[in-house]
């Protein structure tokens, strides 16, 4: 989502936070969530039957809301994005460079996004890969580039100091590691990707996944199915990928199955054509989703990049909404929205009530992203 080779910094007095769990404590004494939950902490039958029961008590627009990922409206809460939080209550907030400020207003502006809705807060994320793609002044961590020349060891002790120092600031996802394998310096994910060759990029992944996960710090392997073979930025223009899945499958797959068998919890589809799988963009494609669900045995959070990407600038923005939709992605993501928040919701509401859309299908993405939540929050009862 960000511009390779562009240096995102932080606004910083130089002051390091104070590294603590959750800085959601406020949420906890409201009485609906506690956060002592932790991945893989929880019984299976006990998630469920609390997701049932979250579930069973939100109405369709709150269910829609779910779904979608917007950044984070300015580097301070004010009324209006208060309001407008507590309205749409979206499933995630996505935080770039103009919502970076102070170490201290960073972690107030988290915690108060947090408490917007106390029952079911929203996932608050950002990219914080390290290397020339970073948000925040002062990471522990270096890049990919780096990273891919280090043991498996020090990747991880690498990627929990990262996490311990993202956690400090109270975020819940990091849209990382790049799973994507550059195969020369002419590729577009040269500087991003743990290098040039499957095996070890999926070695470096694992590492970092492992890492993030011991610090409770959820992690999203992109970007699906692999954005290393092409030159061509997607920000600017839709690259194209002439590979078999025969092929894709000893090479740019290792990474992402790597990922998945770390426990990475998302997986997040790039804005890619390969012409021999569909003549969609991977993002937009039942294809991608397909080949996680059933190849891979995918049962976590399908993100797409951000939707208002250039590669997906010739399309009209709710055709790309829809089709995002209908290809099976479970969380939708928008730095730059096409039309206002409640506007979105309602335009797939709208299509759910005509019968375009099933509940069902909104449905099986809310679960997926309701389970991460129940765990990750420690949430032990009806959210509305």
């Amino acid at each position: 989502m960000v511009e390779p080779g562009k240096l995102i910094e932080a606004n910083s007095t130089g002051d390091r936070p104070t590294y603590s769990r959750r800085h959601m404590l406020t949420v906890a004494a409201a009485g609906a969530v506690s956060l002592t939950g932790q991945f893989g902490t929880r019984a299976s039958e006990d998630r469920e039957t609390i997701v049932d029961q979250i579930l069973e008590e939100m109405p369709l627009k709150k269910r829609i809301a779910q779904l979608f990922i917007f950044q984070a409206q300015g580097a301070v809460m004010t009324p209006y994005f208060e309001s407008l939080l507590k309205d749409v209550h979206p499933g995630g907030i996505i935080f770039v460079q103009p919502n970076i400020g102070s170490p201290a207003q960073i972690k107030t502006f988290v915690s108060e996004i947090h408490r917007s809705n106390r029952a079911l807060p929203p996932l608050i994320s950002i990219d914080q890969e390290g290397g020339n793609v970073i948000r925040l002044a002062g990471d522990p961590a270096p890049g990919a580039l780096d990273l891919g020349r280090l043991s498996y060891d020090d990747v991880r002790e690498k990627s929990k100091q990262r996490s311990d120092f993202l956690s400090g600031f109270g975020f819940d996802v990091n849209f990382a590691p790049v799973a994507d394998v550059a195969y020369n310096a002419s590729s577009t994910m040269y500087l991003r990707s743990f290098g040039n060759d499957p095996e070890v990029v999926a070695d470096k992944v694992k590492a970092v996944v492992r890492g993030a996960r011991a610090r409770h710090i959820m992690g999203a392997a992109k970007h699906f199915p692999g954005h290393g073979r092409t030159s061509v930025d997607s920000h600017y223009a839709i690259p194209t990928v002439d590979l078999s899945k025969k092929e894709w499958a000893r090479s740019d797959a290792l990474p992402f199955k790597s990922a998945i068998g770390a426990g990475v919890e998302m997986v997040m589809v790039g804005h890619l054509k390969y012409t021999q799988w569909d003549d969609q963009p991977m993002s937009l494609s039942r294809v991608s989703v397909d080949v996680l669900r059933n190849d891979f045995r995918f049962h976590g959070i399908i993100v797409t990049d951000d939707l208002g990407m250039g590669a997906l600038a010739g399309m009209p923005a709710f055709d790309v909404l829809d089709r995002a939709l209908d290809a099976g992605m479970d969380a939708l993501l928008y730095t730059a929205p096409p039309a206002p928040w409640a506007s979105m919701v309602d335009h797939v509401a709208d299509r759910v009530k005509s019968g375009a859309v099933s509940r069902s299908r909104i449905d099986e993405s809310v679960r997926r992203l309701l389970r991460v939540k129940v765990d990750h929050f420690g949430i032990e009862g009806k959210a509305l």
